[in-house]
């Protein structure tokens, strides 16, 4: 019966297990790049830019071999995929940058306001562990963590129907 019903939603469920490894990629990426770069001006900007390139990378192949199982014959149509992926990504990339640039770079100090994240104690309990702290250690990076969050919600989603319906579409003759 769950083979059954594995076999049914194989691909949904394929997804999520592969957007979740993505989205960990990502937050490698951008915490780890961010961690390095400290507080240079556009750090978030920067470490966003990074983490996507390195995540939608990762989205291709994962999504390819494992979700979607999409075999092509030529490298003229491994091209053409590659680019029509890679070209809706963009869309999320740059998704991606504006909600950095809008509620981490430039108004960051309303959102700490509004969720009354300048009022937690930063150096006590969880907040107080290593990584914890060096990651969400202050209402600023608190802030960055939940928006780099939210974003990736809505990119996990917009990604899913882009993939299924235009990317990785199967042709009349492999439907059945």
């Amino acid at each position: 019966m769950l083979k059954k019903l594995f076999k049914k939603y194989e691909q949904i469920i394929m997804y999520i297990i592969m957007g979740g490894c993505t989205t960990v990629v990502y937050y490698i990426a951008r915490f780890g790049s961010r961690l390095l770069m400290g507080d240079i001006n556009n750090a978030a900007m920067i470490a966003t830019a990074v983490a996507q390139i390195i995540a939608i990378t990762f989205a291709y192949i994962t999504n390819k071999k494992f979700v979607f199982k999409k075999k092509v014959d030529t490298f003229g149509e491994l091209f053409k995929e590659a680019l029509s992926f890679y070209s809706g990504r963009a869309v999320t990339f740059l998704l991606d940058l504006l909600i950095t640039f809008v509620f981490v770079e430039t108004f960051a100090n309303t959102f700490i306001s509004l969720f009354s994240l300048d009022k937690i104690n930063y150096s006590g309990g969880l907040m107080s562990s290593g990584i914890i702290n060096k990651l969400m250690g202050s209402p600023e990076k608190l802030n960055e963590f939940i928006w780099s969050m939210l974003s990736q919600v809505m990119i996990l989603i917009i990604n899913y129907v882009f993939s299924k319906l235009v990317v990785f579409k199967k042709k009349p003759e492999e439907c059945t």
